[in-house]
């Protein structure tokens, strides 16, 4: 999707278009899920995510936990027995106002809501993150998919070279894609400065 025109598109040849249409003579593929279909890639997953979120400034803390003396939050992810696993682990997030509690990491599980026995789990990841779950109750869930491919693609596509736009392709990153993104950013710059 164009974010400022809101118009969807259904392939790399319409999103070239669009971009010579508007003087531009590079694209940047970041459309996340979206590729398996644009650029037919079928290594292209979604790996499903559940959190709980808390609000920050009213989320009790449990008494026996000790926290920063400043009273700054942490984020904490455990992806090792007893607390959690690759494909369940368990984690906090903090985002402005929100605490995010998750959560999982499921490829190619389609199901949109939060199952009864992952809330139950997310609870379980609060309570042991230090939300006192007794006193405090969740304001929102959430579930996504995230875009997951055995390798990650971030790399420069030629097919369009000789219509004067060229094009780096870059997503597949899965749960990492708020971490890597800058220097995949930076990464796509060069090879487009480069190509």
């Amino acid at each position: 999707v164009n974010v400022e025109t809101g118009v969807e598109y259904e392939s790399l040849d319409e999103i070239v278009d669009d971009a010579k249409g508007l003087g531009c003579d590079a694209v940047v593929n970041c459309t996340g899920l979206g590729a398996k279909e644009l650029c037919n890639d079928q290594e292209l997953v979604g790996a499903r995510g559940i959190l709980l979120h808390y609000n920050r400034q009213d989320c009790v803390r449990r008494e026996d936990i000790a926290f920063r003396e400043d009273g700054k939050d942490t984020n904490i992810l455990v992806e090792d027995g007893p607390w959690g696993s690759e494909e369940m682990p368990c984690y906090m997030i903090t985002r402005g106002n929100t605490v995010a509690v998750g959560g999982s990491y499921l490829e190619g599980d389609t199901e949109r809501d939060i199952r009864d026995d992952e809330r139950v789990k997310l609870l379980e990841n609060a309570r042991l993150m230090g939300i006192d779950t007794e006193r405090t109750s969740p304001v929102g869930d959430w579930t996504g998919f995230r875009p997951f491919r055995p390798m990650s693609r971030l790399e420069v596509d030629t097919k369009f070279s000789n219509e004067g736009i060229q094009m780096v392709h870059s997503y597949g990153y899965g749960g990492s894609g708020w971490t890597v993104y800058v220097g995949c950013a930076k990464e796509a710059t060069r090879l487009l400065l480069d190509a």
